[in-house]
């Protein structure tokens, strides 16, 4: 009998759209020939909605990102009162990210009911998601990371001027919880950094400010295989046509460069994905993580780790598999493999 894959979707975070993009993408690519599936969109107010998606061809995109005017939708259902959306599931696929879904929210609510699912736990999901935490773990454990500021209520010591001071333009501004590029911005000179400070502060109360490394951007993905091991992925070397990696930049095709594997010597190749297994350990991931880096001046400088990375049909990690000779249904079925396999 064919398992029940919940494949989850959507989310309250700023990357709503992109959810539902790689959950859309998820529900085209799944084999159903192995896994019974079931589509769940969590609307921007945390609500439910699902429906079985056994047959092809899945849910259009229009009707995942409108699911409560879907008729082929059920729902709405509150988490507290969600059992109808969980019943004879046997593991959830998280096509989520950011707040709610990559944070470990959702991991600790799935822990709470007794879903198995696909990505990290509750602690490795919360430290990889906040970029500040992260960073303090890489800076103890001698990882580079760029050199940066905290701003905001708390940090009253920190000013444009000081900011400027310490690390020049341009630099980079960020929410410490956001991911895929969103709430965060490039500053080239003070004015830019006050806009941007005023514009996040009303979405985080603090707000982390990162000096500019010149160099190569790389990003490195780690999978857990068959046999409970971890093994990275080939590095791919991004050359985006915007000024930065922004939101543009990764989702709009080609608007950027990826090659995979990176054309850079093997020694390099293996630092790379030496340092992304070292942080994925480090941190605590399980079954999947991306880390993305900067070569600048011969040192790798660790930006952050995804543990829930992209799967669009314009996203990093499936293109790196891809590189390995393998194909996205397969990923597919690695991931919610070893999501069984812990629950055993």
């Amino acid at each position: 009998m064919k398992k029940r894959i919940n494949v989850i979707m959507g989310g309250p975070s700023a990357e709503h759209e992109i959810s539902l993009q790689s959950g859309h993408e998820v529900l085209k690519r799944i084999n159903r020939d192995q896994w019974s599936v079931r589509a769940v969109v969590i609307s921007r107010e945390r609500e439910f909605f699902f429906c079985d998606s056994d047959c092809q061809p899945p849910p259009a995109l229009d009707i995942l990102a409108n699911p409560r005017n879907a008729s082929g939708m059920r729902g709405p259902f509150p988490p507290a009162a969600s059992s109808a959306v969980w019943e004879t599931c046997d593991a959830a696929f998280l096509a989520l990210h950011g707040s709610f879904g990559e944070d470990g929210i959702i991991q600790g609510y799935l822990e709470s009911i007794g879903v198995p699912y696909t990505g990290s736990g509750v602690y490795a999901s919360a430290v990889a998601m906040n970029k500040v935490t992260s960073k303090f773990l890489f800076i103890q454990n001698g990882i580079a990371t760029p050199p940066y500021s905290l701003y905001g209520p708390r940090f009253t010591g920190t000013t444009v001027e000081r900011v400027a001071l310490r690390h020049g333009f341009p630099c980079f501004v960020k929410c410490p919880q956001s991911g895929s590029s969103t709430l965060m911005g490039r500053a080239a000179n003070a004015a830019e950094l006050a806009s941007l400070l005023a514009e996040f502060s009303r979405h985080s109360p603090e707000i982390l400010v990162e000096a500019a490394i010149k160099g190569t951007e790389f990003s490195c993905g780690v999978l857990e295989g068959p046999d409970g091991k971890f093994f990275a992925l080939p590095p791919i070397e991004i050359r985006p046509k915007n000024p930065f990696f922004d939101y543009s930049a990764k989702y709009t095709a080609g608007a950027s460069e990826e090659l995979v594997p990176a054309p850079r010597p093997p020694e390099l190749l293996e630092r790379i994905q030496n340092t992304a297994l070292a942080v994925h350990q480090l941190i605590g991931c399980s079954g999947v993580s991306r880390t993305d880096m900067i070569l600048g001046d011969d040192t790798l400088y660790v930006l952050e780790t995804n543990t829930l990375p992209g799967l669009t049909s314009n996203s990093l990690l499936p293109k790196s598999f891809a590189a390995t000779g393998g194909t996205y249904p397969e990923l597919i079925d690695l991931l919610i493999t070893r999501a069984l396999h812990r629950k055993r």
